[in-house]
């Protein structure tokens, strides 16, 4: 494969092969790159065939050899490949071949005692009167029932809570369905439309939109939306300083207070940020009251909705915080200089956050350490 004409080809492989969904065809395919990247096939010794993390490192060095790096303290998309996963390792005749852990989100994680496994499908249903329904695998059918609600599980096991019920009132009431760090959510809305809630996020929206000549949501931190069309209802999302207003489409809305601005991405279709109209693939970044519109990736910005990491030049504070809020833990900084180190890379969020921090660690420029629940990152040495 060559580097330049092929990169979103081996991208692609890369990605499948982090979910453990390569065809035969396709990991021929990826080991071909691999085994081409020097002249020499990887030759490995016995012992060091049985030591995981040297393997890792042997895999990083070559990738590191061939790709190079620009500038320090950033490592390349295939860099962070080679180190995203937990490794498990075949050795014969002298070559090394890999493979990744499966990372789908039914899948039950194996976590070392002194280990944080991801997080996962809960989320907390706030009623009008304020009683308050934790929605889980476990959650009472006919407590749900009762108003009008059910969980429902999808292919992959994620859990979905779905508004069945209808109320005839004059008035609006409303719901909240809200996530804690460590948990994530979707939500069918009483018009069906679909939301994904990302972790320490939350959405209020109305029992029944019927009294109401608008369909209006408020969200905090951030959402996925895919709305449903109604030319009669148009649908608007309300966040810190502004409206979203839609008109049928595929949207991601990023409001975390430690963001930095609020960022609006549209996928497809069509919305307006306080007026300002995205084209698809662009993001309106809404800071003071000030918008400013900038093309989008869209792979990176909706990888958590799809169960991935994905990181391009993002700084380690700006990383540390989506592992704070996914495994709901705190982050110390050894030095301040430690947060403005850029990287880059992609894996999957269903892992042990010791196999995300063992990844930053293989780029050499910092180390971590787990103490409970609190990751302290330090200078390397």
């Amino acid at each position: 494969m060559k580097k330049t004409t092929d990169k979103i080809r081996l991208e692609e492989l890369a990605l499948k092969y982090l979910q453990g969904n390569l065809t035969k065809k396709e990991k021929n395919e990826f080991d071909h790159w691999f085994n081409q990247i020097t002249e020499e096939p990887l030759e490995v010794s016995t012992s060091h065939a049985s030591n995981e993390e040297a393997h890792g490192q042997a895999i990083f060095n070559r990738i590191k050899e061939d790709i190079g790096t620009k500038r320090s303290g950033t490592f390349s998309l295939w860099k962070g490949i080679a180190a995203a996963v937990f490794f498990i390792f075949a050795v014969g005749a002298g070559l090394l071949y890999f493979k990744g852990d499966r990372g789908a989100a039914e899948q039950v994680t194996k976590v070392n005692r002194n280990d944080i496994g991801p997080g996962n499908s809960k989320a907390t249903l706030t009623l009008t009167n304020g009683k308050r329904i934790l929605l889980s695998s476990t959650v009472s059918g006919e407590l749900l029932k009762a108003v009008g609600a059910e969980v429902q599980k999808n292919s992959k096991g994620e859990l979905i809570y779905k508004q069945i019920g209808s109320k005839n009132s004059a008035a609006l009431e409303y719901y909240t369905l809200s996530t804690t760090r460590g948990e994530q959510y979707q939500v069918i809305l009483p018009d069906d439309s679909h939301v994904w809630l990302n972790s320490a996020s939350s959405i209020k929206f109305p029992v029944n939109f019927s009294p109401s000549k608008e369909r209006r949501v408020f969200i905090s931190g951030e959402a996925y939306f895919e709305v449903a069309k109604d030319k009669k209802k148009p649908f608007r999302v309300v966040s810190d300083g502004q409206v979203v207003s839609v008109y049928g489409t595929h949207f991601n809305v990023n409001s975390y207070k430690d963001e930095g601005g609020t960022r609006t991405t549209l996928l497809e279709g069509s919305v307006d940020v306080n007026g300002t109209l995205l084209k698809p693939k662009q993001q309106a970044i809404n800071e003071n009251g000030v918008i400013k519109v900038i093309p989008a990736d869209l792979e990176y910005i909706i990888a958590w909705k799809n169960g991935d990491f994905r990181f391009k030049t993002e700084t380690l504070e700006s990383i540390m915080r989506k592992v704070s809020r996914w495994y709901n833990v705190d982050v110390e900084f050894q030095s301040p200089l430690l947060k403005n180190i850029e990287f880059g890379g992609v894996m999957t969020k269903y892992t042990s956050v010791s196999k995300v921090l063992k990844m930053l660690e293989l780029t050499g420029e910092a180390s971590f350490e787990l103490k409970g629940r609190t990751i302290l990152v330090k200078d390397r040495k």
